[in-house]
């Protein structure tokens, strides 16, 4: 077969490469399966099989490599096996993951010059491609926050400036009725979750009431640098809080309200933290007068449209303290989606019944995005089982006992809660894996 035909019929295959190190893949197979220690007993006649966890998944690749630089490509392959640690294999029904070379074969056919046959093993240690979809589902998530913002802000628009217009007691109304909205907020900043979420960031053992679901340790923190931070943040957020009193137009009141919830998401590192204190923003119904004044049903139009884009500004954050957030079981991310579905129905229902048809709309892509994101990962992730034992244990043991890895009794301690960690519960909750 001459060297050009050879190239031809290299671009009639697919492209793979390992460390950059681009060859031709001809077929592939691999080899799963479970990790199982087989025990024998005298006088019985079948064994015992003890599950040790999934086995590695192991990648056999064949190819070839071909052309002018297939001697330099080979020797590059060659080198990249040789290379410590694990390298980027990117192949094109596999997919992208980082993988251990266990092995590299190549082979000069023979009386053929410009050609070299190569098999790769490789011993797969992170799965990329889902954290791609991780990636993109996270940005999916984003946009449809900030277009349900707009579209919050939108509606607010519609109805808020022919009340503003009104005059001053319909606008001292809408700002008391955001006032009082962000006075949990200004509440929530200063609470001891938050304090604690601050401190989870400083590097080392901070004791199980500071490890929260943060995902981010900075290792040039120090207490005075994470209580000035804090403190900034607070101060930021009563200056946006003071904002609302001093507003001129519906439209900058809607600006500063967007404000606040994030805000307050950023001043907090911890996305769990950051749910647990938004939350409380979501269930804001002051009571509005009816009447058929003029005055009065304008005070009453702006109170309810001031009510609606404080909820649904604190949803919009919500949603993207959700995509930040790291589930630790299958559970966690089920519940989660569960509860925030049933915020987003519940506030599409009231934008559905007072006109509002692109928060309407909004909401129900950002439920979509938000749904699918936490879906996504609970899918990936180990189911939650109740651990039952005769008598109280010390973390270390049990966690020896169910995982054969005492380094997991931190995770025991943090679910079960015990008054001490050498006196863990008989019953508690624990992942499956």
């Amino acid at each position: 077969m001459q060297r050009g035909s050879l190239s031809t019929l290299a671009r009639e295959f697919l492209q793979g490469s390992f460390r950059g190190v681009p060859f031709v893949v001809l077929g592939n197979g691999g080899q799963t399966g479970r990790k199982q220690a087989v025990h024998d007993y005298p006088y019985r006649d079948t064994p015992w099989v003890e599950d040790l966890g999934r086995r590695g998944r192991l990648y056999r690749i064949t190819g070839f490599l071909c052309g002018a630089t297939c001697y330099a490509q080979r020797d590059l392959l060659i080198s990249a096996s040789e290379a410590s640690g694990p390298g980027l294999l990117i192949h094109p029904t596999i997919g992208i993951i980082r993988a251990a070379c266990m092995s590299f074969e190549w082979r000069e056919r023979d009386g053929v010059t410009g050609v070299v046959d190569i098999q790769l093993e490789l011993l797969e240690q992170r799965n990329l491609l889902t954290s791609l979809v991780k990636t993109s589902l996270d940005a999916a998530v984003a946009i449809a926050s900030v277009a349900m913002q707009t579209a919050a802000s939108s509606d607010f628009s519609s109805k808020g400036v022919p009340a503003w217009s009104v005059g001053e007691p319909a606008i001292n109304a809408g700002k008391t009725a955001a006032g009082n909205w962000a006075a949990t907020a200004a509440s929530v900043i200063r609470s001891p979750s938050v304090m604690g979420a601050s401190v989870a960031t400083l590097p080392g053992n901070n004791g199980r009431y500071a490890a929260r679901n943060t995902g981010t340790i900075d290792p040039t923190a120090t207490v005075d640098s994470v209580w000035c931070a804090l403190s900034e943040a607070v101060s930021s957020l009563d200056t946006h809080i003071s904002n609302l009193q001093t507003t001129t137009t519906a439209a900058d009141l809607a600006t500063v309200i967007l404000t606040i919830p994030q805000s307050l998401r950023e001043a907090v590192a911890d996305p769990g933290t950051q749910l647990s204190v938004l939350l409380p923003l979501t269930s804001y119904n002051p009571i509005s007068g009816q009447t058929t004044a003029p005055i009065g049903a304008a005070i009453a139009i702006l109170i309810d449209a001031v009510a609606a884009l404080c909820r649904r500004a604190a949803l919009a954050a919500i949603a993207q303290a959700c995509a930040d957030w790291q589930p630790t079981s299958s559970h966690e991310a089920e519940t989660l989606r569960l509860r925030v579905a049933k915020l987003l129905d519940a506030e599409a229902l009231v934008a559905a019944d007072d006109g509002d048809d692109a928060s309407w709309q909004a909401l129900r892509a950002l439920r979509v995005q938000v749904t699918q994101d936490l879906s996504e990962r609970a899918s990936r992730l180990p189911d939650q089982i109740t651990i039952t034992r005769n008598a109280c244990l010390p973390a270390l043991v049990l966690s020896q006992q169910v995982y054969a890895d005492a380094t997991r009794a931190p995770d025991l301690i943090r679910r079960a809660d015990p008054i001490h960690p050498a006196f863990m519960p008989a019953s508690f909750e624990a992942l499956s894996e």
